[in-house]
């Protein structure tokens, strides 16, 4: 830890000797002017969750951490650019201390003709969708990250990415050649006894376990729109446990450990606008490589649906109200077991199940993000809600931002998971159900 704090340390110093956050160089060459420019910003911030405890009466701190984060963007107009995101954290999560230096992101960015070509570490958003969106499945995400900001569930992977530009159309290329998981919440599951976690087995780096994916994209100035194809590795893992692991002795029991599985998806989106209303729709088909096992890891194939509106009035008011849709293709119902000894992999099943989201072969769901702007802008409200109209689980996450200056401000809020009994939202409501508080200082 001290190792990054020396170098947080040495990158603020380099800043401070720089005469302003902003150079301008001026070079001629072959009688043409070239810029170029190098912006320092970043944030501090104390960010506090608060939730219930197992006394009812009492509550419990369930994350409270410090933050520091140094951007670093510096463009060579014509040629290129480059971007870097550190970010130093110490404080508690979940019961645990953390302390920890994170690159979010760092890549260089080069320009040649109607070419671009970046590489690095990156974080990729496909999809014109609201929050959830079925195309987006190139980098992995932290459903468990603590934080008022959503972005921050979003996690970087060292890729290259490409692009073609002829406008209206652009067409984009990625190589993705090392996994890297998402963080999901198996330790917030609740196994029968017999049942063991072993960790991860995920995909080495080699070649043959790489991903890539190519997408067409149409910009015009009234419709935007793609059409995108992934073939790789699902960024999002499943239990997986071999077979002969049990048999038919207690004291052996089942282990299972977090396995990624190859698909396909085929997806498609839009954005455009309609007697002032906005629309929005994106959709994708997805396809395991491997046949599906009804207690397996791998998922079946499903197509996914999103369709939405929204709308801005008078510049206050903002509203964007979406339907989902899934269907999973190939559905099964998981049958309760007369053998006993089977009963452990009829629980695994159910947590893959909850964890793809396919208990059920047809299920619908709204979402709706609601904000409005009081005091001059300097005071912000806002609501996010999700409804699963199938498994009836709901999440709410209401949040107000108030700009005591410029660079200062505060944040409250909260995060409420709610849902039946052994459905996901009820196994990770006593963990992730909380109040929060943040103060930040930008710079």
């Amino acid at each position: 830890m001290q190792a990054a704090w020396l170098l947080v340390m040495m990158l603020w110093g380099s800043a401070g000797l720089l005469p302003s956050q902003t150079i301008f160089e001026q070079a001629t060459s072959g009688g043409s002017q070239l810029s170029q420019t190098l912006d320092l910003g970043g944030y501090l911030r104390s960010t506090l969750y608060v939730g219930r405890a197992a006394d009812p009466e009492d509550a419990q701190i369930k994350s409270g951490y410090g933050e520091f984060s140094l951007k670093l963007k510096a463009d060579k107009q014509g040629f290129g650019r480059a971007f870097a995101d550190f970010r130093v954290r110490d404080g508690r999560e979940f019961g645990e201390r953390v302390s920890q230096l994170n690159l979010r992101e760092a890549y260089v960015e080069a320009y040649a003709g109607r070419f671009d070509f970046r590489i690095g570490h990156q974080i990729v958003v496909w999809g014109r969708a609201d929050g959830m969106n079925p195309t987006d499945n190139i980098t992995p995400k932290d459903i468990l990250a603590r934080s008022p900001d959503e972005d921050d569930r979003r996690l970087g992977n060292f890729l290259l990415r490409a692009y073609f530009n002829a406008h209206p159309l652009r067409v984009e290329g990625i190589w993705v050649p090392m996994y890297r998981a998402s963080r999901i919440p198996v330790d917030f599951f609740n196994f029968p006894a017999g049942v063991f976690f072993e960790g991860r087995d995920l995909p080495p780096a080699r070649i043959s376990h790489s991903s890539w994916a190519l997408k067409l994209n149409l910009e015009l100035p009234s419709l935007d729109g793609s059409l995108s194809y992934f073939d790789g590795h699902n960024p999002s893992p499943g239990l997986f446990a071999e077979r002969t692991a049990l048999v038919n002795k207690p004291d052996q029991g089942l282990r299972f450990s977090l396995k990624s599985y190859r698909m396909r998806v085929w997806g498609m989106d839009f954005s455009t606008t309609v007697g002032g209303w906005g629309l929005r729709g994106e959709a994708a088909f997805r396809n395991p490589h491997e046949e599906p096992q009804p207690y397996g890891h791998i998922i079946n194939p499903d197509l996914q649906y999103v369709l939405g509106i929204d709308r801005e009035f008078a510049g206050e008011v903002s509203i964007i109200l979406q339907y989902m849709g899934r269907w999973v293709l190939d559905f099964e119902e998981l049958e309760l077991p007369l053998n006993p000894w089977d009963m452990p992999w009829f629980k695994l099943g159910q947590k893959n199940r909850l964890l793809a989201s396919q208990q059920y072969e047809i299920s619908h769901a709204l979402t709706l993000r609601a904000g409005k702007s009081f005091q001059h802008e300097t005071l912000d409200a806002e609501l996010m809600a999700y409804v699963n109209l199938t498994s009836h689980e709901f999440f709410l996450k209401p949040k107000i931002t108030y700009a005591l200056t410029d660079a200062l401000s505060l944040v409250l809020g909260g995060e409420w998971y709610q849902g039946p009994e052994e459905t996901l939202f009820d196994l990770i409501d006593p963990y992730l159900s909380a109040f929060f508080g943040e103060v930040r200082l930008s710079f």
